[in-house]
């Protein structure tokens, strides 16, 4: 690792974080352990990557990394659970802070960032309309509430996967509380949490699927390719992925 590569990712003290900023990187390191060495080359390839892709949020985003290393920062990062080294964090403007929980190589996490930076529309999302659920096509249920802050962080990730579908799979969107009937409806989901994300329909050989992976684009088409493979039948990798 090149001392330039490391250099270029802003250091900052922990106590110096505000977890409630948008746009920012954030990658928690300790000096000297190879995972964190390789750890800031791979966040540093992928800060130019994401810098050069032409993305209007792009320039926004700042890049810092913190060395658990140094006592101070050491026991503050203690005290908020963080004790396992490297560990990434995107915080986005409008989906809150993640957890970056893939493998730590820089495509994937230039891909992880840039999903979060793309424009997207709520056209390809559906409002509650119980005749879109039969066996034409799989439905993705994401059970909200416009309370919900997590629901709201969560919207970005279930747009963009709506749009990068559209003709294989259906999204829709239901707020439970809203009318008598949306309360029946999740009642019959049985759920009792929010977000909750469902799969029912289409060639699904139960009733329905609850969605666990990561509140990400990719976890969600990942959950899609796997429950309903022919849904993609015929479509080039690169194209869902």
């Amino acid at each position: 690792l090149s001392a330039v590569g490391v250099s270029a990712l802003e250091e900052i003290k922990f106590v110096d974080l505000d977890p409630a900023a948008s746009h920012q990187v954030i990658v928690f390191f300790r000096a000297g352990e190879e995972a964190s060495t390789a750890a800031l080359e791979v966040v540093q390839q992928a800060e130019e990557k994401v810098k050069a892709s032409g993305l209007e949020l792009a320039q926004n985003l700042t890049f810092y990394k913190c060395n658990g290393g140094i006592p101070d920062n050491s026991k503050l990062m203690l005290q908020k659970g963080i004790s396992l080294f490297p560990m990434l964090f995107v915080s986005i403007q409008g989906q809150g802070l993640d957890r970056y929980m893939r493998e730590m190589k820089t495509e994937p996490v230039t891909e992880y960032i840039s999903a979060k930076l793309e424009p997207q529309t709520e056209d390809d999302v559906f409002p509650y309309n119980p005749e879109l659920i039969g066996d034409s096509y799989p439905t993705l249920v994401m059970f909200m509430e416009t309370w919900c802050s997590r629901c709201q962080y969560l919207k970005h990730a279930f747009q963009k996967a709506a749009t990068e579908t559209v003709g294989r799979v259906m999204f829709m969107e239901v707020e439970c509380s809203s009318t008598d009937e949306t309360k029946k409806f999740c009642g019959r989901h049985q759920i009792d949490g929010y977000p909750t994300m469902v799969l029912v329909g289409g060639s699904l050989k139960q009733r329905s699927v609850e969605y666990k992976n990561e509140r990400s684009y990719q976890g969600i088409m990942e959950f899609l390719k796997k429950e309903v493979p022919d849904a993609f039948e015929g479509i080039e990798e690169d194209a869902v992925s």
